[in-house]
């Protein structure tokens, strides 16, 4: 993605939007925007240029201080029309799950239908419902009449260059669990049924030892370069000052009966004695951009989720997660790599057609400039086995001068021994909204070097924001602790390790739709369908409009702007 692209993301997204037509080429956009200063300016950017909002009275807007920012600019009401009536398309008659902006909890709804000349979105949030009418003639703009504009669901100002309308398939293209995919005979190392060894490919491209092969890219043989991962849970490690006891059990229980199954204790490892089986390909598009701790990738991230097994696949209480960035940039790049994976749906060679897309980040040498020449961004484990005290959560990243995989921080997890304190407090208080947990903060260590779960996060110090428990939720939602317990309803993994051979890898509530009480304020109902949101996000890039200045009178493409949902920014 350029750098204009990225400036883009930050613009600022407005809680309500309407366009008033004042000639025929020209109109007046106005935003309301309640967390920006009454009686000032504020810029969009796009392609790199800034163009100036008010709220002073001048420039096409209607009040002086009111909280609505105004521009007066072109716009083509031919282009505009056109845009309503794929928008009407592409989501008639199906009813759209609206998600918190930037956000993934599930707050309203949408439905949206054509009729004659004109589309009809209604939304309903909480207990208001707002209903808007888009024209689709571009006669039917009135002068000086305000039309409001719905901020939620696609974007609205300018027609899709291309693309699919159809909605995108969360199994084919997102979530992908096919047993002919995670069973590959050329591809993969699998399970077929527990109390045997696995079979297929040993070496196939989408196996656990491949992929590690990839990323050590040759700096070491693959056996040494797995052990040295490992290895690391025998020690006792101190990660941002924080302790970090050693879990020998993990080396044991992994390195140690695979090396015995290669021939004995200190063995150089063999592929095809691998614990590790495909549970799934996972395309996370929506993490691209940069704007979330994890997926700096422009086009977001690829990931491959094993799990363990005891060499005769009976599952073990280990998954371990490969992300990748994806090294792809440019509006056009990106929208042509989602309807790559929306294509996949349709494919007549499906798994060879994947392949060539998981190449494209996990090949050895798949970004020449990052470390080991690997577009690896992290490497998460997610852990109970018999002798483990407790689950745990930790993360791997590779050194920085190349080498190994190595353990750092957790995103977003305070250290447990901050949950209940008003540093805890503080941090939210002096934070919110940009919740982005530092390393340190209040002059100590403040992010967790490994996370432990479950935890219940609390603090039962005064905290400032609108809404306390929403920031509450918030913080503990983004921890790895929470989201793969009490946040969401989960059993600790998201796709789970106990998955049976034969099985599709079982998924957890919060990827496919589960509603449960906030369990600091059981009052409070949350809803969430991740897939669902991912699947919109798909289809919004897929069918993006890549608007430049260049091409489209500034109005539409500012108005595609501001209706463009905000990237998600929390990190799982």
């Amino acid at each position: 993605m350029a750098q204009d692209d990225k400036e883009n993301l930050a613009n600022p997204k407005p809680e309500e939007l309407r366009l008033r037509r004042k000639k025929d080429n020209v109109a007046v956009i106005s935003a309301l925007f309640p967390d920006r200063k009454p009686g000032s300016q504020l810029d969009l950017i796009i392609d790199g240029k800034p163009f100036t909002l008010s709220d002073n009275g001048e420039n096409g807007d209607s009040k002086e201080g009111d909280g609505w920012f105004s521009i007066e600019t072109e716009m083509d009401f031919e282009l505009l029309a056109k845009a309503n009536e794929i928008f009407g398309k592409v989501s008639a008659e199906r009813e759209r799950s609206i998600f918190e902006p930037g956000g993934r909890r599930i707050i309203g709804n949408q439905v949206t239908f054509l009729e004659g000349e004109e589309v009809f979105v209604k939304e309903t949030i909480g207990r208001e419902t707002r209903e808007f009418i888009l024209p689709t003639d571009p006669g039917r703009f009135e002068f000086d009449v305000d039309f409001p504009i719905p901020v939620h669901g696609l974007p609205i100002g300018l027609p899709a260059d291309s693309g699919s309308g159809s909605r995108a398939n969360i199994d084919e293209s997102l979530m992908i669990r096919k047993l002919s995919v995670v069973n590959d005979p050329s591809r993969t190392w699998s399970c077929q049924s527990t109390n045997q060894q696995p079979s297929g490919n040993p070496v196939g491209e989408w196996t656990f030892w491949k992929l590690m092969e990839n990323i050590s890219n040759g700096t070491m043989p693959t056996s040494d370069f797995i052990k040295a991962l490992f290895d690391q849970w025998n020690t006792n490690l101190v990660i941002n000052g924080q302790s970090v006891p050693a879990r020998p059990n993990v080396y044991d229980e992994v390195i140690g009966d695979w090396e015995i199954r290669s021939g004995g204790p200190g063995a150089p490892l063999l592929p095809d004695q691998s614990p590790f089986k495909l549970l799934g390909v996972v395309l996370r598009l929506d993490l691209r951009g940069g704007q979330a701790i994890y997926g700096g990738g422009d086009a977001g991230e690829g990931r491959f989720v094993f799990s363990l097994h005891d060499g005769d696949c009976n599952s073990l209480g280990k998954t371990i997660i490969l992300e990748y960035k994806v090294p792809i940039s440019g509006c056009d790049n990106v929208r042509h790599w989602a309807q790559q994976w929306k294509d996949l749906e349709s494919s007549a060679n499906y798994n060879s057609d994947l392949a060539a897309l998981t190449e494209m980040f996990s090949a050895a040498g798949a970004a020449p400039s990052r470390p080991n020449g690997s577009a690896i961004s992290q490497v998460r484990t997610n852990e109970l086995l018999p002798a483990s005290p407790g689950w745990e959560l930790r993360e791997f990243v590779l050194n920085q001068s190349g080498g190994i995989l190595e353990q750092t921080t957790v995103k977003q997890e305070p250290q447990q021994i901050h949950n209940n304190s008003a540093l805890l407090a503080d941090y939210i208080n002096t934070h919110w909204p940009n919740l982005t947990v530092p390393e340190d903060f209040g002059g100590t260590d403040f992010l967790a070097g490994r996370a432990p779960a479950p935890i219940l996060w609390n603090t039962p110090f005064p905290l400032t924001p609108p809404d306390p428990d929403e920031a509450m939720f918030q913080v503990a939602f983004d921890t790895c602790s929470g989201c793969h317990t009490l946040e969401t309803g989960t059993n600790f993994a998201h796709l789970h390790y106990n998955t049976q051979p034969g099985q599709e890898a079982i998924l957890s509530g919060f990827l496919t739709g589960i509603s449960l009480p906030d369990p600091r304020q059981p009052s409070i109902m949350r809803t969430f369908n991740d897939l669902d949101r991912r699947a919109d996000d798909l289809d919004l890039v897929a069918n993006s409009a890549c608007p430049t200045i260049e091409r489209f009178p500034i109005g539409n493409a500012l108005l595609q702007e501001l209706t463009l949902p905000p990237m998600v920014l929390d990190v799982h």
